[in-house]
């Protein structure tokens, strides 16, 4: 059996990404997801972020999404690292290495009336 590695998830961009190149020269973009909507659940501290990284054409196409609140559907898989630092203590990390990255926009008023209305068939 073939196992799939992929996640959906839709989130608010949380803070601006941060943007570094690795030695190879393939620019590197990292930023928190919120994952929790805020008009229903009040924002807890952190505990409902998780940390998206997108790599090369991926990044350099998508940086004009990235601005806090912005919402996105994200595409990718889930990879946990691991990592020992100098000073002994064991770090794990959980992220979502992007493979597609999309902007959703808001609904409006009008928008919203007309998918119901749509629903119904009228």
């Amino acid at each position: 059996m073939t196992s799939r590695n992929l996640v959906v998830l839709a989130g608010k961009v949380a803070r601006p990404p941060h943007r570094h190149y690795r030695p190879d020269g393939c620019l590197v973009l990292q930023f928190p997801l919120e994952l929790s909507d805020r008009e229903s659940q009040p924002y807890q501290g952190g505990e409902n972020l998780i940390d998206i990284v997108a790599f090369g054409k991926l990044a350099e196409l998508e940086s004009s999404l990235f601005e806090r609140g912005q919402s996105l559907l994200v595409k990718g898989q889930l990879k946990q690292r691991r990592w020992q630092t100098p000073e002994g203590r064991h770090r794990v990390r959980v992220e979502i290495i992007a493979t597609d990255l999309e902007k959703i926009e808001p609904m409006t008023p009008m928008t919203a009336n007309n998918s119901n209305e749509a629903e119904s068939g009228k």
